[in-house]
């Protein structure tokens, strides 16, 4: 696998944060015999904590698959700017996103390069990364995985996918249905509906509209892969009652099958804050981790203090 990357090591205070931007190359080939391979360069993001040492004691890396609102560049990411990556950061954890669309396959294709919508593209691309950072750092080979928004079926296929050895996932407001939230009602005007026909090879009516087609997406519908009915490590998500963009009904269904079959899933909820769930809530007073980072003090909510006491728990 070919990979390129370049390091920078920003001086923070009392967190000396390394942050590593690099590429790695996957095949954005989906349909079985339409296309042929062709590898195409996606961009990823690792942040490292003060005590990072290459020779030192090894590192917890969690994946953190961003929402459509954001993306991963040669120069920023979403990943970077949210209060519980930083948290992580300051708290000895390394946190890693890729963009799971590389943007030559994405500028062919029409697409817009914020939505990859957890298809086995990204999921490659995720695995790409992973293989990138445990092979060129030094991080235990057991990974937490979160998500926020389109993060959250990003982030479920990744688990469901078995590509690489995870401890726990954790999500906020998750997409988990390819079908009622991406195809029915997709968020942006409809582009992750588009994204959703292009990389699936989704047929057209007569009227040009896309028909979806449960089995062109080939399991990477979460609410309809059998594989998550025995969801293979513990999960826990954060959704608000008001959430107009995705349904807290279709995420409380993804738990309680889970459950129903013996398996260990969890939805906390809250009674407003829209599509924000981090942002419900007053500071915590008494936080449980160090919560300086930057020279600034971090302004933990509960959604934040839970999904990093859910990873801490299992941190073992």
């Amino acid at each position: 696998m070919n990979s390129a990357g370049n390091f920078a090591i920003m001086w923070v205070g009392v967190v000396n944060v390394q942050k590593h931007r690099f590429s790695t190359f996957i095949n954005c080939a989906v349909q079985n015999g339409k296309d042929s391979e062709k590898l195409y360069e996606d961009r990823g993001f690792l942040i490292l904590p003060d005590h990072y040492s290459q020779n030192g004691v090894p590192v917890r890396l969690v994946i953190s698959c961003h929402g459509a609102g954001g993306t991963v560049t040669t120069d920023d990411s979403q990943a970077e700017h949210q209060v519980l990556t930083q948290y992580l950061v300051a708290n000895g954890y390394a946190v890693m996103d890729v963009n799971g669309l590389p943007f030559e396959y994405a500028s062919e294709n029409g697409i817009d390069i914020r939505n990859n919508i957890g298809s086995p593209i990204a999921v490659r691309s995720y695995a790409a990364a992973y293989r990138y950072c445990i092979n060129n750092f030094n991080l235990k080979p057991e990974v937490f995985v979160h998500g926020g928004s389109m993060g959250g079926i990003s982030s479920t296929n990744l688990v469901l996918s078995g590509h690489i050895p995870v401890i726990a996932h954790s999500a906020f407001c998750p997409v988990l249905d390819t079908y009622n939230e991406i195809f029915l009602h997709p968020w942006s005007g409809g582009l992750p509906k588009y994204a959703l026909g292009k990389i699936y090879g989704l047929e057209k009516s007569e009227n040009g509209e896309y028909i979806y087609s449960e089995e062109k997406v080939m399991g990477y519908n979460p609410m309809k892969n059998p594989a998550a009915e025995r969801y293979p490590v513990p999960v826990k998500f954060w959704h608000c009652e008001d959430d107009e963009v995705v349904s807290v009904d279709i995420t409380r269904k993804f738990v309680n099958r889970i459950v129903s079959a013996g398996g260990e899933a969890y939805l906390r909820t809250f009674p407003y804050g829209g599509h924000e769930p981090q942002f419900f809530g007053e500071r915590v007073e008494d936080p449980c981790g160090n919560t300086v980072f930057d020279h600034m003090e971090l302004n933990i909510t509960p959604a934040v203090e839970e999904a990093f006491a859910w990873i801490r728990r299992f941190d073992r």
